[in-house]
């Protein structure tokens, strides 16, 4: 049920402060996005270090991957389409986007929606954040350097998580 809850509200929120007349120019940043979370559920299958738990209703995991693509692509809407121009309000909005999504990340866990393994934890998740709405901005304004510098990062973190590659 949390599921549903908070894709309706990312929903709503997307309807409602959503950049939608310039969707196009954000839609290579919802894929990169996308791209990112089916290649960290590939190469981690065996070795997760945090999973979205179905729950009811929803009791399969690719129904809660596609709530993950509606989150994603609200986020990007929102995110980039209010991205200010001031180097200082830059800042302030991507730090106000990690704690949203850390804390929906926590409410989540402690409605029993979302685990961690393998040593992984909320700080944990709380670092990835500030990278993930880095690469993000990052992405849409530089695509081609952005994936030429996640090949790295993704190598790193797959090393430093001890995440083994079969």
């Amino acid at each position: 049920m949390a599921e549903i809850i908070g894709v309706s509200t990312w929903i709503l929120a997307a309807l409602r402060w959503g950049d939608w007349r310039n969707w196009r120019n954000y839609y290579g940043t919802i894929l990169y996005f996308i791209l990112g979370d089916v290649l960290y559920y590939y190469v981690t299958y065996t070795h997760r270090l945090w999973s979205l738990v179905p729950t009811w209703p929803l009791k399969n995991e690719l129904v809660c991957l596609t709530g993950e693509f509606i989150v994603f692509a609200s986020t990007i809407l929102i995110f980039l389409g209010r991205y200010p121009c001031s180097h200082l309000l830059s800042t302030w909005w991507t730090t106000l986007w990690v704690l949203i999504y850390t804390a929906n990340e926590g409410i989540l866990k402690i409605t029993g929606a979302f685990t961690y393994q393998h040593g992984w934890t909320l700080f944990d998740s709380f670092l990835f954040n500030i990278l993930l709405f880095i690469l993000l901005r990052l992405h849409y304004k530089m695509p081609l350097i952005t994936m030429i510098l996640s090949i790295p990062i993704a190598i790193l973190l797959i090393i430093l998580n001890s995440i083994p590659i079969k």
